[in-house]
């Protein structure tokens, strides 16, 4: 239940910051070179997208690493392996992870992809988008967690 949570959490939290470009593309057919937030995925696995399908795409990798990031961060969490702070859900924690799970997109999922390394590809301020992703995302859990702190985020000692 806890990893279905903090998935589910993070997804939210993804989902809404992605409301701003959701509601530019569908009012104003704005381009996803200009959507907030959403990576600007032109290109996967060698095809070209058009302007919308570039624009679905990112939005669901935006999606989808809100969920890994709150399911991440959970299975972090029970098994011990905050390294870096040793405190679960505190802010501190949530930054150090929210810079650690950009490493780990910018190096491994997005040239996995075919964006390159930060998907440079795509832009040459992709990676500013994606650092600042990756922290609010980090800073909007730790406040869900301290304003509704269900039991479910008790850590076991």
């Amino acid at each position: 239940m806890d990893y279905l949570l903090g998935g589910s959490l993070g997804a939210l939290v993804a989902l809404l910051f992605a409301i701003p470009a959701i509601v530019l593309e569908v009012k104003r057919g704005v381009g996803p070179s200009d959507a907030p937030l959403i990576v600007d995925a032109r290109q996967i696995f060698g095809r070209q997208l058009k302007r919308r399908e570039a624009f679905l795409v990112g939005l669901l990798i935006h999606i989808l690493f809100g969920f890994l990031f709150g399911l991440l961060y959970v299975v972090f969490v029970l098994r011990g392996w905050l390294f870096n702070t040793h405190a679960p859900y505190t802010l501190v924690s949530l930054i150090v992870y929210a810079l650690l799970s950009w490493m780990v997109a910018g190096l491994v999922i997005y040239p996995a992809l075919g964006m390159g390394l930060f998907a440079r590809r795509e832009g040459k301020d992709v990676w500013i988008e994606t650092i600042v992703s990756h922290l609010l995302l980090g800073i909007a859990l730790w406040l869900l967690v301290q304003y509704f702190q269900p039991p479910f985020f008790i850590v076991p000692t």
